[in-house]
């Protein structure tokens, strides 16, 4: 939808990450943008996406998942708008193509991690507008399997945002190092 109905570069330099990202490679260096890559994404991921994971709906659903959505909706205003630190040539249409990019790997990574760590949930809203007794406490499963299970799951999604942050890395210095004749 963004790429039809919003305007090119509408995002640019307007998150919190592009500001922190730089318009060029960390120090000249492909290993300290990468690192600054990953780092970034295991921030996003450890601050904001799995905490909100301790807290769950009446209904059980953990926040987590609403965090990721939000997410995900920005990363594609993001990408219809081509509002990246560094630009892509033309805006990309809504295609096959988008699997090209590091964006598709990183949001499966956040929701890898979100789906991984429901079990730490720790307290559960039972009236929205209330003013006292608005939580409770959850018990949480400290079964092997549970564990197991969730461990897994975070170390699959800190892999798959390695492996995405060195696509992004190779991309940028593609598109900021110039190529030797």
């Amino acid at each position: 939808m963004s790429y039809w109905l919003l305007p090119e570069g509408l995002l640019t330099g307007r998150t919190g990450t592009q500001a922190l990202a730089g318009t060029g490679l960390a120090g000249g260096s492909v290993w300290l943008e990468w690192m600054r890559i990953l780092g970034l994404n295991l921030a996003v991921t450890a601050l904001l996406l799995v905490p909100a994971n301790l807290i769950t709906t009446k209904r059980g659903y953990p926040f987590g998942y609403i965090s990721v959505l939000l997410l995900v909706a920005v990363l594609a205003v993001i990408v219809g708008t081509n509002s990246f630190t560094i630009p892509m040539p033309v805006r990309m249409p809504p295609s096959i193509g988008a699997f090209g990019s590091s964006g598709v790997y990183e949001i499966m990574a956040y929701v890898l991690a979100v789906a991984a760590t429901p079990s730490i949930s720790r307290w559960r809203i039972k009236k929205w507008w209330a003013i006292r007794g608005t939580t409770q406490r959850v018990r949480t499963s400290h079964s092997k399997t549970t564990i197991t299970q969730r461990n897994t799951g975070v170390l699959l999604a800190f892999a798959l945002l390695a492996a995405a942050s060195a696509l992004e890395t190779v991309q940028i210095a593609a598109a900021v190092v110039p190529a030797r004749p």
